[in-house]
């Protein structure tokens, strides 16, 4: 057990840490202790960021090594064990809902009350010292879809500091948000880790390096490996940091002694690597030769479009002359989007089987029993062997809920009849449903129009 210098356990430490999804090692013996204070994690697309945080969170199993809280091993840890050490903010998703700026940050005390759980007047101090250290309690009552992409992310952040845990883990929370609200939550990440009383431990994944570059500690990462590790200021992490990115990027001093990046777009010693023109294929890819069979499919990651291609999917399938059912977990059987108008002409039965997103929800204990009677549903489809396709949309968010264990799930996709496509979609798939699946797609959040202040469309969100 590694210890800090006073001799207490370190509050968080990953142990030669490893992480395969699937045949593909996503992480490789990556080790080292967070204490208090800040420290950013950076690389490029694909390093395996969002993946390690996950795992630190322990919502993400390990191949290898371990991942220990306070002297605790992090994956064995009850969840609610687990909620008193550690709170995670995922990346910025939609602004859905009818919930105020309270009722969500009240949500970050459902890990330690549980759902059924009385909330009581420590839960409500929790949450008025969230929201006036988040610098958000002037918003209480209005709904999260009414605030602006800073002020919502101020509320987002305000849940995770209601658990009051000591170590907060947040992905790409200044991602899409314009310069002012960037250096707002980037001060606000140094007064957590500062704080006189409640001093926490911030690691944040980050995409913007001159935010990054404010932080107490780096580490680089590139390719699931830990390149390198300690100040902005050191000349190693500096020259990894430039290293990761291509020679891209320069780090070098303003004026006044600030570090600061600058794209290497005038020096001829680091230039922009241009796009890489290849020839054409002139010989076809080798064919498969195994036997055909039923698959089954994960679109998973944080980017949009994991419903819609397996609305594709299902499109394609039924032009094919293939029977095809689509079921959705978090739809309510009433509605009438797109996708349900185009289905119900083309005589492709789907079904709504729940009440809607959690945070529209006002009894979580009956969203759990749609989700449950849903699955019930769903996997005597899948066992009656009378579809080519079997979708199932957004399972993954009753999945990770807990409304609905994964181990029968597995088993039903296991045990379906041999000829029985299934795809399943949602956000942070699990792994054990990852290493089961033929084919898994994890979209990845790039740019999205909301960030430019678009709202959601007919026709393209629903």
């Amino acid at each position: 057990m590694t210890a800090t210098n006073d001799g207490a356990p370190a509050a968080l430490q990953a142990r030669d840490l490893s992480v395969r999804l699937g045949d593909r090692e996503v992480l490789e013996h990556v080790d080292f202790t967070l204490g208090s204070g800040w420290t950013a994690l950076v690389g490029p697309n694909g390093a395996g960021k969002s993946t390690l945080l996950r795992a630190l969170a322990g919502l993400q199993g390990a191949s290898g090594g371990g991942v220990s809280a306070g002297g605790e091993d992090v994956h064995a840890m009850a969840p609610a064990r687990r909620a008193c050490r550690l709170a995670w903010l995922a990346q910025q998703g939609e602004p859905v809902g009818d919930l105020t700026a309270r009722e969500t940050v009240e949500l970050g005390r459902i890990a330690l009350r549980g759902v059924l759980g009385a909330f009581d007047a420590t839960d409500r101090d929790a949450v008025d010292r969230a929201m006036a250290v988040a610098e958000c309690a002037a918003w209480s009552e209005r709904r999260l879809h009414e605030l602006s992409g800073g002020e919502r992310q101020r509320v987002l952040l305000a849940r995770v500091l209601a658990t009051e845990a000591p170590v907060l883990l947040l992905d790409e929370p200044t991602t899409h948000l314009d310069a002012p609200h960037q250096v707002a939550l980037a001060r606000l990440f140094k007064r957590l880790a500062r704080d006189g009383e409640r001093p926490c431990a911030v690691l944040s994944v980050l995409h913007d390096l001159p935010i990054a570059l404010q932080a107490d500690r780096l580490l680089v990462l590139e390719r699931g490996r830990l390149r390198a590790d300690g100040p902005p200021s050191d000349p190693a992490v500096q020259a990894a940091l430039v290293s990761v990115f291509d020679d891209a990027i320069r780090i070098e001093r303003d004026a006044a002694g600030r570090l600061r990046v600058a794209l290497a777009l005038d020096d001829a010693d680091a230039p922009v690597k241009p796009m890489q023109i290849v020839a054409p294929p002139l010989a076809p890819s080798p064919k498969a030769d195994g036997e055909r069979r039923g698959l089954v499919l994960v679109h998973t990651g944080h980017g949009k479009g994991k419903s819609t291609a397996a609305f594709g999917l299902a499109a394609r399938a039924h032009g094919r002359g293939k029977a095809v059912k689509i079921y959705q977990f978090m739809k309510v059987p009433s509605a009438r989007f797109g996708e349900h108008r185009l289905f119900e002409q083309l005589g492709v039965p789907i079904e709504g089987l729940g009440d809607g997103f959690s945070w529209k929800s006002r009894d979580l204990e009956h969203s759990a029993q749609l989700a449950r009677d849903g699955w019930r549903r769903a996997e005597a489809t899948i066992r009656a062997g009378e579809h080519f396709l079997v979708v199932l949309d957004e399972i993954m968010y009753p999945l990770r809920y807990g409304w609905l264990p994964l181990e029968p799930v597995l088993a039903c996709l296991r045990e379906r009849p041999p000829h029985v496509h299934v795809v399943l979609t949602g956000r942070n798939a699990p792994d054990e449903l990852v290493a089961l699946a033929d084919t898994v797609t994890e979209m990845a959040l790039v740019k999205h129009h909301h960030a430019a202040g678009v709202p959601a469309q007919r026709g393209i969100e629903d």
